[in-house]
């Protein structure tokens, strides 16, 4: 086990979403999606076991437990999801982290005598088996790099620093969108030390209710799981929003009502984890399209970990939270999943 958190692979093998040029060394395996007209059962998804907690801190260090964990306190409609984009801090994507963390967290949980990932399987990411799962709805393709060491195979985006360049220069246009989503998140958190401090910040404005304190995308919170595809044990990193606290039936909210988690509570476990998602107010059928298309990614992450509850804030072209809703993840493919079809290069 020691070998496989320390050593250096050999060799990596890349799996491309499709066929098509890449700068990527190794070999290449294609991974075609079987055709429609098989009809065998999906291989059964194991529930997802909590394994340990690891919390990268505001310079992005990283350092065990559950110090960078939130806890959930509902977003006051009206919230300006705009406020303190000026003084947001970044994190520096250019720094290649592969798979350090979810190492790390596996490395000291087999150094205290406690039960890690099973051997034999799958090491990765969250966000690669969401890629997997939502291929045939997805036109953006993705290569991943494949590297088999001590009886696992451990994954990850095959990510170069010109791919990451072209990426980050097509995101730019969108930073004031993605800030709103971490804006959202500081509206609808609090956290053990967090900044409930005096009402007007270090620039003289007003803080605004509920707002716990400025963006620092280097803080994450992260749940190690071990799972497993039929026979194939499968370990997960994710990064979890926050902690939610009791649920109770209500008049509104389609008879349901989130409470506000008791802040320094310890860790509920998976069941009682909770994502954050933004989107802009519907207005429109292809708006409401393009939300469901959201709402598939949103389920295979929620889902993959385990959390129970993905709560949505509706906001206006002018960035002011108009509504929440909050939607159980098993609920979703009922709701949304059965109306979007797979992508016709498919």
């Amino acid at each position: 086990m020691r070998q496989a958190y320390g050593a250096q692979a050999p060799r990596s093998t890349t799996l491309p979403a499709r066929p098509g040029p890449s700068s990527a060394p190794g070999l290449h395996h294609y991974l075609p999606l079987p055709p429609l007209s098989l009809r065998d059962p999906a291989p059964p998804l194991r529930q997802p076991h909590l394994i340990t907690t690891y919390s990268h801190l505001p310079d992005r260090s990283i350092t065990p437990g559950d110090s960078s964990m939130a806890y959930y306190s509902p977003c006051r409609i009206g919230s300006d999801l705009n406020y303190g984009f000026d003084r947001r801090v970044e994190r520096k994507e250019d720094e290649e982290e592969h798979l350090d963390g979810v190492c790390g967290a596996l490395r000291r949980e087999w150094e205290a005598g406690r039960q890690g990932e099973r051997e034999g399987g799958i090491i990765t990411w969250r966000g690669m088996i969401t890629r997997i799962m939502t291929a045939p709805y997805d036109n953006e393709g993705w290569e991943m790099t494949a590297i088999p060491l001590a009886g696992s195979v451990y994954i990850e985006l095959h990510d170069p620093p010109d791919v990451r360049a072209a990426r980050a220069k097509k995101q730019s246009g969108w930073a004031w969108q993605s800030y709103m989503g971490y804006a959202f998140e500081s509206f609808s958190t609090k956290t053990v030390g967090g900044d409930d401090g005096p009402e007007v910040d270090t620039e003289g404005e007003d803080r605004p209710e509920g707002w716990s304190g400025d963006v620092n995308t280097n803080v994450q919170w992260c749940n190690v799981i071990r799972s497993a595809i039929g026979e194939i044990p499968l370990c997960l990193g994710g990064e979890v929003d926050c902690v939610k606290g009791a649920t109770r039936i209500s008049s509104t909210r389609n008879g349901r009502l989130i409470c506000a988690a008791e802040v320094g509570a310890p860790h509920p476990g998976l069941d009682g984890c909770m994502e954050l998602k933004t989107n802009k107010v519907i207005e429109n059928e292809r708006q409401e399209g393009i939300f469901h298309k959201k709402m598939l990614k949103h389920w295979a992450q929620s889902w993959l970990l385990g959390i129970s509850e993905v709560e949505v804030g509706f906001r206006d072209e002018a960035g002011i939270v108009r509504s929440r809703q909050t939607f159980e993840t098993m609920s979703i493919p009922r709701l949304y999943i059965s109306t979007a079809e797979p992508l016709a290069i498919y």
